[in-house]
């Protein structure tokens, strides 16, 4: 005997069951909405961070010392080239006695 559903067919759940069914779905749908919360807030963290490094990336690419530093370093080279030239020449003077 085969019974065929219609708009008059009923059906009874013990009321057990029927709560927790919707128990299982509350908590279907509160994790899967904490889980999307979890990873929009990963991604809009990491997006922020990839524009963090982008900026440190490009300043480090840009940086070049203060015109003060450089000319530093120029006097400084010169200062090591005439040492240089400086200890050549007492050699030279040293080794012709």
């Amino acid at each position: 005997m085969a019974n065929k559903l219609n708009d008059s067919s009923e059906f009874t759940i013990p009321l057990k069951n029927l709560l927790g069914l919707i128990a299982g779905t509350a908590i279907s749908v509160w994790a899967y909405f904490g889980i999307m919360e979890r990873l929009s807030f990963i991604e809009n963290d990491i997006d922020v961070i990839t524009v963090e490094v982008e900026e440190n990336d490009t300043w480090i690419d840009e940086w070049a010392p203060p015109p003060s530093v450089q000319d530093n370093i120029k006097r400084v080279r010169d200062l090591e080239l005439q040492l240089v030239e400086m200890k050549l020449k007492i050699q030279f003077l040293l080794a012709r006695r």
